[in-house]
């Protein structure tokens, strides 16, 4: 059984990217999931004379009956995919929940604005990387995503 830190408690909005294989089409479905990890890092690294300001977000998300596999996700009928929801390289998360539409083909509703608007904030994410650290006799099984 999963005994998540108090701190575990931030509700995040992912966005998936669906891109229909047939019509190219690129629709994106919300999630909303409760109880996660959310921390906002920025470090300073600097490579011989070169001042680098990385900042990044680290997100891990309990485990979840309603999480699939990619591959599994793009296999379910589209009407069913805000049921569940995956990450992926390119997917949005946003800290809390909102009920923002992205919709690529008409102006101020797409990714890079629902990104602009919230990440002033420090509020959103694109994900860079993720893992999937559940099973195997894992304490507090969870999801893990990093991005900028």
């Amino acid at each position: 059984m999963n005994n998540y830190p108090s701190w575990w408690n931030t509700t995040i909005t992912i966005y998936n990217k669906y891109e229909d294989a047939q019509t190219q089409l690129v629709t994106w479905h919300r999630h909303v999931v409760t109880g996660c990890f959310w921390k906002y890092s920025g470090n300073k690294v600097t490579i011989d004379d070169v001042v680098l300001d990385t900042k990044d977000i680290i997100c891990r998300i309990p485990v979840s009956d309603k999480f699939l596999e990619k591959h599994e996700w793009i296999a379910i009928p589209n009407d069913q995919m805000h049921n569940y929801f995956t990450l992926s390289q390119g997917d949005i998360i946003v800290k809390g929940e909102v009920q923002d539409v992205i919709n690529e083909y008409q102006p101020n509703t797409r990714s890079s604005d629902l990104k602009s608007k919230y990440k002033a904030l420090q509020g959103c994410m694109e994900i860079q990387e993720w893992s999937n650290n559940t099973g195997g006799g894992r304490g507090n099984e969870h999801y893990f995503a990093r991005g900028i």
